[in-house]
Parts: C-alpha cells; structure tokens; sequence
C-alpha cells in the first residue's frame, strides 16, 4: 500500500507545468505525434510533387504575383485563403530565392499553412 501511495505521489506530481510530460499520457502522445506527423509529410510530398513538376508555370505566376498554378499550390499546402495574395507578394519580393529551387518554394509554401 505504501509503495502505491508513493507511485500515485508521484504521478500526481506530473500535472504541473513541466517540460516532462506525464508518464501515463506518453503512448498516445507518441501515436497522435506519429499520425500528425504521417499527415504532415504525406501533404509536403504532394505540394512538393506539384511544384516540381509546374516550376515553369510557378514561376513565371510568382514573378506576376498570382496566377492558377501558383493558387493550387497555395491550397495544395492549405495557406488560408486570406492569407494567399499576402504570400504571393512575398514570393514576388523574394523571387531570387525560390526561382529555381522547389525545395525552398515547398519550404515556404508549407510554413504558410497548418
């Protein structure tokens, strides 16, 4: 009994703020950090597919500042829609970073969404 009370004890030590989580909560932590995480790459493996393979198209959208191509990207990646004429005219200002690499359009692309 007394060794339960000091397991209990300590448990309910973990509820304060703290960066150790508790104990009890560590295995769904792990699978709902496991399936964000599978959504996550799953949805930048499509907005980076798609950027590749319309980079021609993209590009010459960015340099404009909007356009069809660019407009799928943007919802590919779930930038909110509110936010799309506002990215697109950062992509537009710093065209010299993302003409020619997809990997840093993707990158910001993905950093404007969830």
């Amino acid at each position: 009994m007394r060794r339960f009370l000091l397991v209990f004890a300590g448990l309910a030590a973990c509820t304060a703020p703290s960066h150790i989580p508790n104990p009890i909560l560590l295995p769904g932590a792990a699978i709902s950090t496991a399936v964000e995480n599978s959504a996550y790459n799953a949805r930048r493996s499509k907005v980076k597919t798609f950027v590749t393979q319309q980079q021609p198209g993209i590009e010459a959208e960015i340099k404009t500042g909007a356009g069809p191509l660019l407009a799928q990207a943007m919802d590919l990646a779930r930038v909110p829609p509110h936010e799309q004429p506002t990215l697109a005219k950062l992509l537009q200002a710093d065209q010299h970073i993302y003409l020619g690499n997809p990997e840093a359009l993707t990158v910001a692309l993905m950093v404007h969404g969830p």
